[in-house]
């Protein structure tokens, strides 16, 4: 059963019958129907209509390829620069708000029944995406954000993300795209705001180090009803945090976080003594430290619900594996890429819940190793080959021999 959402109040459909068995031109004619229901970009050419907007889309993201790319293995589809063309039309850096709650509506359209059904614990994460390119910081069209440097720059498109995990499982549950001037604390509660308003309950959040500053931790502080958990990060090689993971065994205790603009701010913390285990077999002990709102679990349960809260199986960002790459200078286009990544991560999700129900008495059980995201990627990339063919044969022009 998927929830669909009117007027602020969930209606849950009954399930009806489902077909057996998921091809892969069901699961791009799936995708592509949420897309288009929920996101404001059309196309009526000759050449190019909506729907082949969204295949090349859908496609580049299964690939994470560019859309040139993605046009040029597809030799039937509309040329690469008319694509780009009807995107950069319609999406200016003006409606990136707009495009935020379009996404944002599209990712509630694909949530499980489940979540209205008890209190949530949920996690904030911030994403980067990487920017090479030149950005004027005073330009009000400017949305790159600067961070830490990795990959070579220190410049990023950054959204944040709020989400749910269930049996391994990350549903998305809400999406902030972040502005250079935006102020973690207000990404927060715009994040926090977003599903509450659809009848969600919030019991516990867990932040990634992103969110470790002054004024976050201020805002939390006055949730006096969210338990939190946030991940603090260890700077310096003494004083500080630095100073505090001392001894052979983990312990609480209150710390005072000062900056020169946001004054000081004293919170409870967990430091935590933990081991990393190299490829070699040989252990080392390493600090974590937590702060802890309203928290009263043990340290060795904290160490392990932050893990499960955050922890994937493959490791790494589920967005990054459907998310379609570009060099654009757009900041809406890259963010549009951004969201197609994470609807069709609630896809998937929807997808495995629909089709993949085992049967059986007691809790809803679910198949979720015949349904793989990168299964999932394969599959809509076929379909969209089998519409628009793939170029397989290499026919190079004849090369006239010049005498010297």
């Amino acid at each position: 059963m998927l929830p669909s959402r009117q007027g602020g109040s969930c209606h849950v459909k009954s399930a009806s019958a489902q077909p057996a068995k998921l091809t892969d031109q069901a699961t791009l004619d799936y995708a592509i129907a949420v897309l288009e229901q929920y996101f404001d970009l059309s196309a009526e050419g000759y050449l190019c209509q909506t729907r082949d907007l969204w295949q090349v889309l859908v496609s580049a993201s299964a690939y994470r390829r560019t859309i040139e790319a993605t046009c040029n293995d597809l030799p039937n589809t509309p040329d690469s620069n008319t694509v780009r063309g009807y995107i950069n039309d319609q999406l200016t850096p003006s409606q990136i708000r707009t495009l935020e709650q379009d996404c944002n509506r599209a990712l509630a359209s694909r949530w499980p029944h489940w979540l209205w059904s008890q209190r949530l614990e949920v996690a904030a994460d911030l994403h980067d995406e990487c920017y090479y390119g030149a950005s004027d910081a005073d330009d009000p069209a400017n949305w790159v954000c600067r961070g830490a440097k990795r990959e070579g720059t220190t410049r990023f498109y950054r959204c944040a993300t709020l989400s749910v995990i269930r049996n391994r499982v990350r549903v998305n549950l809400a999406v902030v795209f972040v502005h250079p001037d935006d102020e973690l604390a207000d990404v927060l509660k715009r994040l926090l705001k977003y599903v509450q308003k659809r009848g969600l309950h919030v019991h516990r959040l867990y932040a990634d180090k992103g969110f470790c500053t002054i004024p976050v931790l201020r805002y939390l502080l006055e949730r006096t009803t969210l338990q939190v958990i946030v991940a603090a990060p260890i700077k310096g090689k003494t004083g500080g945090l630095r100073a505090l993971c001392q001894g052979r065994h983990s312990y609480r205790t209150h710390h005072t976080f000062q900056s020169e603009p946001n004054g000081t701010l004293t919170v409870p913390v967990g430091i935590v003594r933990s081991y990393k285990t190299y490829h070699d077999g040989t252990r080392k002990a390493t600090w974590l430290v937590y702060v802890l709102i309203r928290v009263k679990d043990s340290l060795r349960r904290v160490r392990e619900t932050y893990r499960q809260r955050f922890g994937i199986d493959t490791g790494y960002r589920l967005m990054e594996q459907v998310r379609a790459r570009t060099t654009s200078t757009n900041p809406a286009f890259r963010f549009l890429l951004m969201s197609i990544a994470l609807v069709l991560i609630n896809v998937w999700v929807a997808l495995q819940w629909t089709y993949l129900r085992v049967c059986g008495s007691g809790p809803r059980r679910i198949a979720r190793e015949h349904l793989t995201l990168e299964r999932l990627a394969r599959f809509l990339a076929r379909a969209v080959e089998a519409i628009y063919g793939v170029v397989s044969l290499v026919d190079p022009p004849e090369v006239k021999s010049v005498m010297y």
